[in-house]
């Protein structure tokens, strides 16, 4: 493509008919003498000459006229294919869109104030719009990478300008554009690439584009980071002032910050091309004049995180950025004052968007769901990325209960939240109950068929739409979308939710496997209470909670007597019903708050929170006394019957930790254990009670 200057012809025709004239007066002038001396008949002669001379540049002139208004239509549709093209590449990144808008305002002002000459002022203009267009390169995962890039990955991104000049190079453009965007990512200290080129060698456009790639790159959001300030911005640049940027354009940026920020503002309400210097702009612009080198302003950057990271490697976004609100999409609005015919479709550009958010939506649930096996963290990532992609007005996660005939609402975003969550339904009941039962997605423009019984106004939606999460032919649950008055559920969306069910459907399935498999191993298979793993989770959460409230805690430990003789007579099989029905009498004479564990083999324990040694002691003697009475009949005239030995220690009084109290308890158990033999022995009564004091003497 090349680019010339219509205006250059102007001035050449305009030159020809001056001379055009000169030569006419020229020869009327030497045809005075000859009047004089043959008469007017010589006069009369040269007119059909200068006639005909006359409107052959008549017809020059508009052959002329033409040919410019040929070359200007030719440059303006050069110029709108490459903001059509250049919007386009923009576009793909849903994270920066606009970028390139924003970059050129920035640099074509950062120009206008070094009053740079014409010819570079519209060779900035261009390489503002194309300086990213080698990103075509660059792999779409790499751009819109979440986390931060490796040394091989920034690798592969740092080849961009390198690339952009390469598809570039066969253009002959009327201005130095190519050497603006080949090193644009050039730095002052030579530490740049892809030439390394240091100091006043970097081309001055490129120098300026660097400036205002990096400003703007600190005042957006990318998907690594949320943006700063424009003060923050120019903070950090003017940090790097000297090292990676050229000080005299960084202290005109300090300069003129909030003109600069403003024109960034204008060129969103207009074509890519909206910012242009006229006739009158380039004769007013003399060559480039220093600025004021820039000072330190901010703490030396070797203290801090590299620059190249902040902008190019990417960090964790904080907690609490702002993100985009559940059920929105980010279809972006025609702009109202742009010139007809000037500025693309935002139509078009949302539709590239829009596709390259699918990619990356999917790309982060197939990547993150496989990273989590909490259903709830499940849960919520599956809700917000729905939000992203599909203009929800409420959303609602069912998930069968493991009767296998209820749906309750696990999870629930949007608008009702509160009136829907744990709203229970029936499989077949219905568009939700109905898409569980049929494991097909079903859809209503009635969303009061799916909203019978809850406690808000149907006539806020205006389709039900739900898809169920299936693996291996079974039904898990179902994704259910309301979708708001006056926006319907498209095709679109329905292909993406039937995708995102299918991903969730496995990472639910695992979650539910990894909680039965935590809840296994936190219980005792043969009497289905927790066991000792359990007890050392909740030891530590009920310490905490006895320090809050400054009361003590009581730990029994407990140990049938004799059961070794069940056993040996009745057999394995009579001992482990006898150990499981034993858990069940325990348990029917504790509080509800209290903790009753199996240790191991015929030894049991229990944690009593808030509980003192008197009333621990006084709930001893039952347990006992429950235990002696207890007998399992086998068959006629055989039971399997035992005694109970406990031992009883206090938090804090006894022992601060799990294994002091254990001990302690441990101890007193087999006191207790020896007592109770003896008194066996004397045939005296086979419950000893407890002393109102414990065995150190501490109440």
């Amino acid at each position: 493509m090349r680019i010339v200057d219509p205006k250059r012809k102007v001035r050449r025709t305009a030159l020809m008919a001056g001379a055009a004239t000169l030569l006419t007066s020229l020869t009327a002038a030497a045809t005075v003498p000859l009047i004089q001396s043959l008469g007017y008949v010589v006069f009369l002669a040269p007119i059909p000459i200068l006639g005909i001379a006359f409107l052959t540049y008549l017809i020059y002139r508009g052959q002329q006229e033409a040919e410019i208004d040929r070359v200007e239509d030719v440059m303006r549709i050069h110029l709108e294919t490459i903001e059509a093209l250049t919007l386009a590449i923009d576009a793909k990144d849903p994270h920066s869109q606009g970028h390139v808008r924003r970059v050129q305002a920035y640099a074509l002002e950062l120009a206008r104030r070094m009053r740079v000459p014409h010819h570079e002022f519209e060779a900035i203009r261009t390489a503002a719009l194309l300086h990213d267009i080698g990103k075509l390169a660059i792999p779409d995962y790499l751009l819109n990478k979440p986390g931060k890039l490796s040394d091989m990955e920034y690798q592969k991104v740092k080849v961009h300008p390198k690339v952009s000049a390469e598809i570039l190079a066969n253009v002959e453009f009327h201005y130095p554009v190519l050497p603006i965007i080949r090193h644009h990512h050039e730095r002052w200290d030579g530490s740049g690439y892809p030439d390394g080129l240091k100091g006043e060698v970097i081309p001055h456009g490129a120098r300026i584009l660097a400036v205002a790639d990096a400003f703007e790159a600190l005042t957006s959001d990318r998907v690594y980071r949320s943006r700063t300030s424009p003060e923050q911005a120019c903070a950090v640049i003017e940090a790097w002032g000297g090292i990676h940027y050229d000080p005299q354009i960084v202290a005109v940026l300090r300069a003129h910050l909030s003109q600069i920020v403003a024109a960034s503002d204008r060129a969103a309400r207009g074509p890519v091309v909206a910012i242009t210097a006229g006739p009158a702009d380039a004769e007013r612009m003399p060559g480039f004049q220093p600025g004021v080198a820039a000072l330190w302003s901010a703490t030396d950057p070797a203290e801090g995180p590299s620059f190249e990271g902040l902008l190019h490697r990417g960090i964790a976004p904080e907690t609490g950025s702002a993100q985009a609100s559940p059920g929105t999409t980010e279809a972006s609005q025609a702009r109202a004052d742009a010139p007809e015919g000037r500025a693309v479709p935002r139509s078009v550009l949302s539709d590239i968007t829009s596709a390259h958010r699918e990619v990356y939506a999917l790309y982060e649930i197939a990547q993150t769901l496989g990273s989590s096996l909490r259903l709830v963290e499940i849960l919520d990532l599956v809700v917000s990325k729905i939000g992203q992609l599909v203009p929800y007005h409420t959303c609602v996660i069912y998930m069968l209960e493991d009767t296998g005939e209820t749906l309750s609402a696990r999870f629930v975003s949007g608008a009702n939240a509160e009136a829907l969550r744990g709203r229970a339904l029936r499989v077949g009941e219905g568009i939700t109950g109905w898409a569980a039962s049929q494991r097909t997605s079903r859809f209503s423009t009635t969303p009061g068929l799916d909203l019978a019984g809850a406690t808000i106004d149907a006539s806020e939606y205006s389709t039900v739409a739900a898809f169920p999460l299936c693996h291996d032919g079974k039904v898990l649950g179902v994704i259910t979308l309301y979708f708001p008055k006056g926006i319907p559920c498209l095709d679109d969306h329905v292909r993406m939710m039937e995708i995102i069910a299918k991903l969730s459907a496995g990472a639910v399935f695992n979650s539910t496997i990894f909680a039965e498999t935590q809840e296994s191993a936190l219980t005792d298979d043969l009497t289905h209470l927790p066991n000792s793993r359990y007890l050392r989770q909740v030891f530590q959460q009920e310490t905490i909670r006895s320090q809050q409230a400054g009361q003590p805690m009581a730990f029994l430990e407990m140990d049938l007597d004799n059961f070794k003789e069940i056993n040996d007579r009745l057999g394995h099989q009579v001992g482990d019903r006898y150990l499981a029905e034993v858990g069940r009498v325990l348990r029917s004479h504790l509080r509800e708050r209290d903790i009753l564990v199996r240790l191991s083999g015929d030894e049991f324990a229990a944690i009593l929170p808030l509980t003192g040694f008197a009333p621990a002691a006084l709930l001893a003697e039952r347990l006992q006394q429950a235990v002696d009475i207890f007998a399992l009949r086998v068959e006629e005239g055989k039971v399997a019957r035992s005694g109970l030995s406990i031992g009883i220690a206090l938090y804090p009084q006894d022992g601060e930790t799990f294994e002091e109290l254990m001990m302690r308890a441990d101890y007193n158990m087999y006191q207790n254990k020896a007592a109770r033999k003896a008194a066996r022995l004397a045939l005296a009564p086979n419950i000893i009670p407890f002393p109102l004091k414990s065995p150190g003497g501490k109440s």
